[in-house]
């Protein structure tokens, strides 16, 4: 309109407009038709989409919105025995940080309750029951490494049954990790014991052969006797393979491995230890790299949230589902692709304002 308005005042001609009714005199109708026509192609021909989309992110970069939502939450473990125990946190000091949270959520929570109607349940949560072992029953560990990831947008039912089976495998690997590690710590020290036992039982018969091979003194001879007329064994190869591991005997026997080379020998072991530790780690992940919760905007699509509660409640997802308040930074969509339309065409049609 301002732009119709300026070029009428340069044209000499009378305006007046009513919201996007525009008026002059009956004999400069058809001059005021083509100015109309004129500005109009030369405001749609800018980019005034993309100035106003650039100006409110500008405007509004510090602006947050408040929001509440529906988190589907990972809050149950499991027993060994495979029955699920209610999950427990412990509580710490609370940071600066988290404090100015807990204000800004609280915040939230209050401005939506006086702008909406937000009456409800703030938590469904899974009763424990006897029964809950058979939904662990139903689990089975999933490989995280190919495991190609449900959409909680489109299926959030689906994801939300997805991260229990990723919750209880992170679970269930930790327990491995844990197991396979005392195993393998219990193997190495169980190794270099032997190891120093039998370097220590060689050490003291090399000192006794030693002290027999010692000459007595002229005084303390005696008559040899048949028993000590006969010499001394030498040590033999050995071959205590109930003992020792295969390769510890190998490394004896080659000479690799003697007593004043023990201790180097032992920290190779630890090193080859250390790694099958941390092999432990990449053999069965006890993190995934997206967070386990799926967040359904409250007020909005209401029956897949219901859906949701009624397996919780029913035992047949092992999560629960939390409302949870929170200020979000304002955001604003990509703007659609410009359409294939010629706005120089308004030119020629008779039928835009006339």
């Amino acid at each position: 309109m301002v732009l119709s308005a300026i070029e009428c005042k340069i044209a000499g001609l009378v305006f007046a407009s009513v919201h996007d009714s525009y008026w002059t005199h009956a004999c400069d109708v058809d001059k005021m038709n083509t100015i109309l026509r004129d500005q109009f192609v030369r405001m749609h021909t800018e980019p005034i989409m993309e100035r106003l989309k650039a100006e409110f992110e500008e405007r509004y970069s510090d602006h947050m919105l408040p929001v509440a939502s529906w988190d589907y939450v990972n809050s149950f473990s499991f027993e060994k025995n495979g029955a699920l125990k209610a999950g427990t946190q412990r509580l710490s000091k609370t940071t600066r940080e988290q404090r100015r949270q807990l204000v800004e959520t609280e915040l939230a929570r209050l401005h939506l309750e006086t702008c909406e109607d937000t009456v409800g349940e703030d938590m469904v949560q899974q009763q424990i029951t006897a029964n809950d072992a058979e939904l662990a029953e139903s689990m089975e560990p999933v490989d995280l490494t190919s495991i190609e990831l449900v959409d909680s947008e489109t299926d959030p039912v689906g994801a939300a049954r997805q991260a229990d089976l990723i919750a209880y495998t992170t679970r269930i690997n930790a327990g491995r990790i844990r197991d396979e590690r005392k195993a393998i710590m219990k193997e190495h020290r169980e190794r270099v014991s032997r190891l120093r036992s039998y370097f220590t039982r060689q050490a003291k018969a090399a000192k006794a052969a030693k002290a027999e091979r010692k000459p007595r003194k002229k005084s303390e001879s005696v008559e040899p006797t048949v028993e000590s007329a006969e010499p001394t064994s030498k040590p033999q190869v050995v071959t205590e393979a109930g003992k020792l591991e295969a390769a510890d005997l190998d490394a004896i026997n080659s000479g690799v491995l003697a007593q004043d080379s023990l201790d180097t020998y032992i920290e190779t072991l630890k090193l080859d230890r250390d790694l099958q530790i941390d092999r432990l780690q990449a053999k069965y992940p006890t993190k995934f790299d997206r967070p386990l919760i799926i967040s359904l905007p409250a007020g909005s699509r209401a029956a897949e949230v219901e859906q949701l509660k009624m397996l919780i409640k029913q035992g047949k997802l092992a999560g629960r589902l939390v409302k949870s308040h929170r200020f979000d930074k304002l955001t604003f969509d990509d703007l659609p692709a410009q359409g294939d339309f010629n706005i120089n065409e308004v030119l020629q049609s008779p039928y835009f304002f006339s």
